[in-house]
């Protein structure tokens, strides 16, 4: 499988870009994730209160980290990893978590060629005290 980012122009080093406008995609097995949160991939139905409590402290930055770890699960389930991302659509509660958000993306990705990603500001989600889910396509 290769990858090849798109730029219509040379971003300077002082956009600080979070991601890519696009990637170019040959070969491999497309893999569509379904959105992540905090909560844990396999968990009771119907929800059990002192669960959710649990998925949801710790504020944006522990939850941000449940999802990415959750992302990371069915990556590497899907024989892949971070550098298989081809496209990542984020679902924010509160768009002043932006910047917390690129600084992780910067960590995880790097900031040469991080995937194309879109961000949406919703009123909610899933559950009333989650702050982010991501869905994201991969090349494996």
């Amino acid at each position: 499988m290769k990858i090849t980012p798109i730029h219509p122009q040379q971003p300077l080093p002082e956009h600080n870009m979070p991601f890519v406008p696009a990637f170019a995609v040959e070969g491999g097995r497309t893999i569509h994730m379904a959105g992540c949160g905090p909560i844990p991939l396999y968990h009771k139905h119907p929800h059990v209160p002192e669960e959710e409590a649990a998925w949801m402290a710790g504020g944006f930055a522990r939850q941000i980290e449940r999802t990415m770890a959750n992302l990371k699960m069915v990556l590497e389930a899907a024989g892949g990893g971070w550098k298989n991302v081809v496209k990542m659509t984020v679902y924010l509660t509160d768009m002043s978590y932006q910047n917390e958000l690129n600084k992780v993306i910067h960590a995880t990705f790097g900031k040469d060629n991080p995937p194309p990603r879109t961000l949406i500001g919703v009123a909610c989600l899933s559950h009333q005290d989650m702050l982010i889910e991501i869905d994201v396509t991969a090349v494996v």
